[in-house]
């Protein structure tokens, strides 16, 4: 992962640090996780967005899980983040920023779905997210190449606005 780490939730769910909602550990432990849930928290805030961290993928999030042998992978679809999105004390409600590897992929339906289910606009990143330790984001194939961009995501899919962040 070089100096920054990509996609994950953290250590408490239900729990909003430094406005990222970051996951419980009952549900996803402190591994993986862990590291993103530091690093997002010193990404600089988008005004008006609750931003979520966690791995991602075009389709579907993860999140990860201690167990005897070691860590285990959960996904999740949209509706399941969603799910756990408006039981969070938390979020309250309006546009969320996906802190999440290639959700907003262009050949993906996560952001655009998620976006769909809660019925606000959801700003996703169109390739890999590369985090460092002081918060600086890179959005592309490796944390050094930032080719990548924000994609707007609007509930029903009536628009879809790129922006150059």
């Amino acid at each position: 992962m070089g100096a920054g780490v990509h996609g994950g939730f953290g250590s408490t769910f239900g729990a909003r640090q430094s406005g990222i909602l970051v996951a419980d550990s009952s549900l996803v432990g402190n591994g993986q996780g862990a590291a993103l849930a530091s690093y997002a928290k010193r990404v600089s805030k988008e005004p008006g967005y609750t931003d979520v961290a966690i791995h991602g993928a075009p389709g579907y999030v993860s999140v990860f899980i201690k167990t005897s042998n070691g860590e285990d992978r959960i996904d999740l679809n949209h509706r399941s983040l969603a799910k756990y999105l408006k039981q969070d004390k938390g979020y309250a409600g309006g546009k969320i920023r996906l802190l999440s590897c290639k959700t907003g992929s262009p050949t993906g339906t996560f952001a655009q779905n998620l976006a769909n289910k809660l019925g606000v606009v959801v700003r996703a990143p169109s390739d890999t997210l590369h985090i460092f330790p002081n918060g600086r984001i890179v959005i592309g194939p490796n944390s050094f190449t930032n080719t990548g961009r924000w994609i707007d995501y609007y509930p029903k899919g009536r628009k879809r606005r790129k922006n150059e962040h």
